[in-house]
């Protein structure tokens, strides 16, 4: 077996108690780094062996539900010796550390240990095996570390930075509290449906939100929802283009869209990733809807979320309306 790279793991964790026993009013700086990246911290054996190459297969796994596969997260890998204070600083940090005496890999998460915001990762085991072991079994717990800590900072940063008549708009409509870039408009009111985006030279994101009775569960199946989303854009989100009518916004068919379901304060989602195109026309791209019931009115109610940027990567601008969407909470009466 390939000989790792050694620190005692006592100086390691008692740099980590340290940093989280700081004083809690001390003002860290700014955190840094580019949306969707993580520096990995580990020496060139352990990075060129078994445990950078599942790291790697981990946290650069495609993401096959985007026009073009783009990998989860971008990767920078430094030495311990490298990681300076300017890299410490940055957004989201992966620490690895191997030392012979560990029982068992121990994977530790920490905010906001060098800057603000910050997410790090800390990965301690004795060996290759072990290390790989504990990362495969818990790769989907890893890469959701970084997922909601990129969403946290997204939804952080719309808040400060929002559009408050938009907001004021979908909570006189909806009952909702939700929070937009201030940069977004309004292109389309009507009925039990409103859009709001942004258009660039670049392309065009959006929100729509729309309701509809409630009548039994099998409304959040993804057959029904899919049926329901399709029926609601060809109805509101058209192309001017002759035969009045005849280009349109849907669900593509041809890539099955991924379904799952979660709590977010203790309401149920029904949460679907797929690919949109306009029908008889050649524009696309990658969408993303949470759909839950308001039991108040006795409504579904539909948040979804696409993004339009042929010439662009889209895996950000994707997560930026994720972000959006995540804002969205019932009005407190």
């Amino acid at each position: 077996m390939k000989k790792l790279s050694i620190i005692p793991v006592a100086v390691l964790l008692s740099l980590i108690f340290l940093s989280s026993c700081r004083d809690e009013n001390k003002i860290l700086s700014s955190s840094t780094g580019r949306a969707g990246e993580v520096v990995v911290v580990a020496n060139t054996d352990v990075w060129n062996g078994n445990i950078g190459a599942t790291v790697r297969k981990i946290l650069t796994e495609p993401d096959t539900l985007l026009p073009q596969p783009e990998a989860r997260f971008s990767i920078i890998n430094i030495t311990h010796r490298q990681f300076s204070n300017m890299l410490k600083a940055h957004r989201n940090v992966v620490f690895i550390q191997v030392e012979t005496d560990k029982d068992k890999c121990e994977i530790l998460t920490k905010n906001d240990v060098y800057s603000s915001p910050q997410t790090v990762l800390y990965i301690i085991g004795s060996d290759e095996n072990q290390i790989v072991d504990a990362l495969e079994k818990r790769a989907d717990k890893v890469l959701d570390v970084f997922e909601q800590a990129e969403l946290e900072r997204i939804k952080k940063g719309i808040k400060t930075h929002e559009n408050a008549e938009l907001r004021e708009l979908v909570e006189n409509k909806y009952g909702y509290s939700m929070y937009f870039p201030q940069d977004y408009d309004l292109f389309g009111d009507k009925n039990e449906f409103v859009w709001l985006g942004l258009r660039t030279a670049k392309g065009t994101e959006g929100v729509f939100i729309y309701t509809y009775p409630y009548t039994d569960k099998s409304q959040l199946s993804v057959e029904s929802l899919i049926a329901k989303r399709n029926e609601i854009l060809q109805q509101y989100v058209l192309l001017d283009k002759e035969p009045q009518g005849s280009s349109y916004m849907t669900t593509t068919n041809y890539i099955e869209p991924s379904y799952g379901t979660l709590k977010i304060n203790d309401d149920f989602f029904a949460r679907i990733r797929g690919l949109w195109e306009i029908k008889n026309d050649f524009m696309g791209g990658p969408f993303i809807s949470y759909t839950t019931i308001d039991k108040e009115k006795n409504t579904v109610i539909t948040f979804d979320g696409f993004v339009y940027a042929p010439s662009r990567t889209k895996r950000d601008l994707l997560r930026h309306i994720e972000g959006i969407i995540l804002t969205a909470s019932p009005v407190k009466k």
